[in-house]
């Protein structure tokens, strides 16, 4: 008879989710990053209340397909610009990765920040870290009931607000607020203030880490961008090992330890509960909450400060700092160029578009007085704020007549395209014949001046 044969042991190939706890600390970087956050959530909440030369500084109005952005508008002919400026911001994020690792993530990434008022909310209600612990491993009564209920009351007037300002770059805010106090608003417009509340809510709120590290493409593709002297943070091993426990008064020299006294204040301040100690890690946003954490307790050791610190490898090991390397200086070229290609662009952009369409039904007319008449479609289209009054010429190098059903003179509304019939007539003097180029020129009658041209052809009988 065979041996019984060992039970199969059954591995998963997924952690299970378990709820952080990280500190609320006041250290220095800590500081910084929330007024980085009040000046980010300042701007996000008054853009769309914004204004400049009396329209809104940002508007995406997609009813009229107009986009402004700084006072300026676009149009969907010009979304090649979006494109432009979405490459520059992708190679400005490549640079900033190159030159310092994660601020970004730590820093300034939507999630991080919406994340980081969540958490604020979290403590005022529910207490520091310890207090949050034992509230959430206590039994459901009726203290842990309340504060769960205010702290997801709050959270959803938070998502809320930014719903409601999201939307209020689509819609004008007045408008929304008016409709909100009426009870108007159209289905769609109920389901994107939803939308991003619950989203705002399940992510920032809720998931917060998880998101960072399951859904976010960054944290996986960033470290091909690092090299040696990119800023990250890091621990002095040299300096910290062999770490253990000790009073203030244990000299660590004699009692044979480094400068870390493995109190795990730096995994209990992580946002994303890793152990800056074991080395660079994906999920490091490099916020700086292990180094104020480490900092508090080095002052409280009297001890140097910058056990953890930002660093680079090069630092690390003593070795020569690089601040010009080829990948940094590869992504900065790109980026100026873009930059000021798309300046160049903005500079000489023209808010008026003239497309010219030839009457192909009769390539020309011969009149009984033998000249000769082409008929052209001019589409005139708008691309400002206000109306404008156009005035419109032809150019050859033979003399010729432009004349139109409602003048050589248009009025066009914000925005709007007309189309102008127009006739060319070259008297019999003019003696044409074939193929010749002719210009439209269709200029401005007021302030600020500018005009567009572009070129068509003028079509006559072939010489005999």
């Amino acid at each position: 008879m065979s041996p019984a044969a060992p039970a199969a042991e059954r591995v998963t190939l997924y952690e299970r989710w378990r709820k952080i706890y990280p500190l609320w600390l006041e250290g220095g970087f800590q500081r910084w990053r929330r007024v980085v956050l009040l000046v980010l959530v300042g701007v996000y909440y008054a853009g769309p209340w914004l204004r400049f030369d009396g329209r809104p500084l940002f508007w995406f109005n997609l009813a009229e397909r107009q986009f402004t952005v700084f006072g300026a508008t676009f149009w969907p002919q010009e979304f090649v610009l979006l494109s432009w400026m979405l490459m520059m911001a992708a190679f400005g994020l490549f640079l900033v990765t190159v030159l310092a690792g994660r601020v970004w993530c730590g820093w300034a990434c939507p999630q991080t920040v919406w994340t980081l008022v969540y958490f604020w909310i979290e403590q005022k209600v529910e207490g520091q870290r310890t207090q949050r612990l034992r509230l959430d491993r206590g039994p459901w009564n009726r203290r842990r009931v309340v504060k769960k209920l205010v702290k997801w009351g709050l959270w959803g007037l938070v998502a809320f607000t930014i719903s409601f300002t999201f939307v209020a770059y689509f819609l004008r805010p007045e408008v929304l607020v008016q409709k909100l106090a009426t009870g108007t608003l159209a289905p769609w417009e109920q389901f994107w203030l939803a939308l991003p509340a619950a989203a705002s809510f399940l992510f920032s709120g809720v998931l917060r880490e998880q998101v960072c590290f399951h859904m976010c493409p960054y944290a996986r593709f960033q470290s091909v961008m690092f090299d040696r002297d990119t800023l990250i943070i890091s621990y002095d091993e040299e300096r910290g090992e062999p770490r253990g426990h000790r009073s203030r008064r244990t000299d660590a020299a004699s009692a044979g330890l480094g400068a870390c006294i493995d109190c795990n204040r730096c995994v209990q301040a992580c946002p994303t509960d890793i152990d800056i100690r074991d080395g660079l890690q994906y999920q490091c946003i490099a916020c700086a909450a292990c180094i104020d954490a480490c900092n508090d307790v080095m002052h409280e050791l009297g001890a140097e400060p910058n056990l953890i610190r930002y660093s680079s490898q090069h630092r690390d090991q003593g070795e020569r700092i690089y601040w010009l390397r080829p990948r940094l200086a590869g992504y900065g070229a790109v980026l100026l160029c873009a930059l000021l290609g798309f300046g160049w662009t903005l500079e000489n952009r023209v808010p008026l578009e003239l497309d010219i369409i030839r009457d192909r039904g009769r390539l020309y007319r011969e009149i009984w007085d033998g000249s000769i008449e082409n008929t052209y479609s001019l589409r005139i289209t708008n691309r400002e704020q206000e109306p404008r009054r156009y005035a419109i010429r032809a150019e050859a190098d033979f003399p010729l007549e432009l004349a139109a059903h409602d003048g050589t003179q248009i009025l066009v509304a914000p925005g709007e395209q007309k189309v102008l019939n127009a006739r060319l007539t070259a008297a019999p003097s003019a003696d044409v014949h074939g193929n010749h180029a002719v210009r439209f020129v269709v200029e401005t009658l007021d302030a600020p001046h500018y005009a567009v041209d572009e070129e068509s052809r003028f079509l006559a009988p072939r010489g005999g």
